[in-house]
């Protein structure tokens, strides 16, 4: 399901299917555990359970976590498989289950269920027993999230809560590419197709290198490879070149550009007012209803504008929000800030984001790249800045310095960019080229972050029935995508809480 105001998979936590309750169950032994259910008020037939692994790999002793899985069966079984992950990292692949089963979302996979089985697995940390949630957006609390991305205060006590049972230095990308592999053969796969949105792409890539023989094709949509990619570092520029490519779209649209003539300066003008300090902003707290006044951090306002930019029907807000913030009504703009601060701490495990990137990309983050990347950015330096504080917090061990390798791989790959994504801009997908010499990228103008059209759907469907890329067309998908009409009032734009 792709809703219009937030990263993909917002919506799916509204509607969940009946296994739940069972997956949180105190394991009684190791292993695969699968019984018929029903997803959804549709009732779709599927197959629910838990996977049991120890939380610490190497030792295999102590304590256990039961990872959800979910399987919707092939109308046509061959006994092939597509695992899907949805990226984060810390979003559910499961919640998902009931939309790809009624075609809504990952639209690709209703024609690849022909012959080929679903399979959806919560990682490590999201579903199950021990789930790394951190409430950092309490409704009733905006002033903790429009000043801070991790808001210090919450951030220490959810640390401390979660800490008391659980070890988060072992939720790593690499751990749970293990677990996954373990599920795998389980379930009596020889090999699998692999496809991945966002981190779903990186953690993919990373279940490429650990277990290669396993793999028959791969799907990477809105490519984050690692060694090449390291979060948060990319998201300055990609903020800014989501920006660039946005207003220059307005420009050359009569309606947009008659409604906001100067957008470029506007927005200049408003970024500057920053500088002096967070901005007092009138909002009505989501909880009380009453008006609030709270203080709103270029931090905060720079990174959610970005996310905001994540979906092209979100963005078509955007040049509306600059130009009333710019004259002073920031009642769009808060309304902005907090639909997609809700919204993203709704779709991600915060615990788990962290405990992965904490331990994967900050540790090898240098002054140097962070002066480099930042440079010539409205976001300057601030998203990284926030998520080292948030990572002192968080406290978990580095990973190995050789997992930020790139992964070279001679599996089939079809990748999928879009040019105006603001968090894994497509020069990424072009230096993992270069590793993967059976892969294939298409881009896909004016899109941004995880592209899904008709054009690309088919595509993905064909190279994964050829089990390759070399024959695809790939440039007949470069303009498959059209920009949504802008947006002159706030109307339509969903609130949080439906």
């Amino acid at each position: 399901m792709r809703t219009h105001f937030l990263p993909p998979l917002f919506a799916v936590l509204t509607a969940w299917s009946s296994y739940a309750a069972s997956a949180a169950s105190p394991p009684e032994h190791l292993g695969l555990k699968m019984a018929d259910c029903t997803l959804g008020a549709e009732k779709y037939a599927a197959r629910c359970g838990t996977f049991t692994v120890f939380e610490d790999r190497k030792s295999a002793s102590g304590r256990t976590l039961e990872l959800p899985v979910v399987v919707l069966p092939a109308k046509h079984p061959m006994h092939r498989a597509v695992f899907w992950n949805p990226g984060g990292p810390g979003a559910s692949a499961t919640q998902a289950a009931p939309f790809i089963a009624a075609g809504e979302t990952a639209e690709e996979l209703t024609q690849l269920r022909e012959h080929y089985d679903i399979v959806l697995v919560d990682n490590r940390g999201i579903g199950g027993a021990r789930p790394q949630q951190c409430d950092t957006a309490p409704a009733e609390h905006p002033e903790y999230y429009f000043l801070q991305l991790w808001p210090d205060a919450l951030l220490k006590s959810c640390r401390e809560r979660l800490a008391a049972d659980a070890n988060l230095s072992l939720y790593t990308s690499s751990s749970a590419a293990d677990d996954l592999d373990d599920i795998r053969a389980a379930l009596g796969y020889p090999k699998v197709v692999l496809d991945g949105d966002s981190y779903g792409t990186f953690f993919y890539l990373v279940y490429m290198r650990q277990h290669p023989e396993h793999v028959e094709s791969a799907i990477l949509d809105g490519v984050a490879p690692p060694g090449l990619l390291i979060i948060p570092l990319q998201d300055a520029a990609g903020a800014q070149l989501a920006v660039d490519q946005l207003f220059a779209a307005c420009a050359k649209d009569p309606d947009c550009a008659e409604h906001f003539p100067n957008l470029t300066a506007h927005f200049a003008e408003l970024v500057h007012r920053f500088d002096a300090g967070p901005i007092s902003i009138n909002f009505s707290n989501p909880v009380t209803h009453r008006p609030q006044v709270v203080q709103l951090s270029k931090e905060v306002f720079a990174d959610r504008l970005r996310q905001t930019l994540y979906q092209s029907d979100a963005a078509a807000y955007v040049p509306y929000i600059v130009e009333r913030a710019y004259l002073q009504d920031y009642a769009p703009l808060g309304q902005m800030i907090d639909v997609t601060t809700r919204g993203l701490v709704g779709l991600v495990m915060v615990g788990e984001n962290l405990s992965v990137t904490c331990a994967e990309d900050i540790p090898f983050i240098t002054e140097e790249e962070i002066r480099r990347t930042s440079a010539g950015s409205f976001e300057g330096d601030l998203r990284v800045r926030a998520q080292q504080r948030a990572c002192r917090i968080w406290n978990v061990n580095p990973v190995a310095a050789t997992f930020n390798q790139p992964v070279r791989s001679k599996v089939p790959v079809l990748m999928v960019s879009g040019s105006d994504d603001p968090t894994t801009p497509p020069k990424y997908g072009d230096l993992a080229l270069q590793y993967l010499p059976n892969a294939r990228r298409v881009m896909v103008q004016g899109a941004a972050h995880v592209t899904e059209t008709p054009c690309t759907d088919r595509l993905k469907v064909d190279f994964v029935l050829s089990g390759s890329a070399r024959g695809l067309d790939v440039s007949s998908c470069s303009k498959a995508f059209s920009r949504p009409p802008f947006k002159t009032s706030m109307t339509d734009f969903v609130d949080a809480d439906q």
